[in-house]
């Protein structure tokens, strides 16, 4: 049996969705539950929704690993170039 009252911080946490399974990030995570988590509000946004302003915009979850992750474009010609090795006319035959 567990004290509860004496687990301190173990009393709110995440139940992730099956579709995840074991590939989770606390990005996944929306910011007015995230609020709530870290015990910034006592309220749940499911009784005291955060109010949306103009500057806000919609979470997006982390996509590092996947094929939407972020690959930024380069502006800058490569500094390293492969080697070639010289060829000689008495070598081709």
């Amino acid at each position: 049996i567990v004290n509860s009252e004496r687990l301190i911080g173990r009393s709110r946490w995440v139940q992730y969705a099956d579709r995840v399974g074991l590939d989770y990030d606390a990005s996944q995570v929306p910011p007015e539950w995230h609020r709530w988590l870290q015990y910034i509000t006592d309220d749940p946004p499911t009784t005291t929704p955060l109010k949306r302003h103009s500057w806000m915009i919609d979470n997006i979850e982390n996509k590092t690993g996947t094929r939407q992750s972020y690959m930024p474009y380069s502006t800058v010609r490569p500094k390293i170039q492969s080697w070639q090795p010289p060829t000689s006319s008495t070598t081709a035959s």
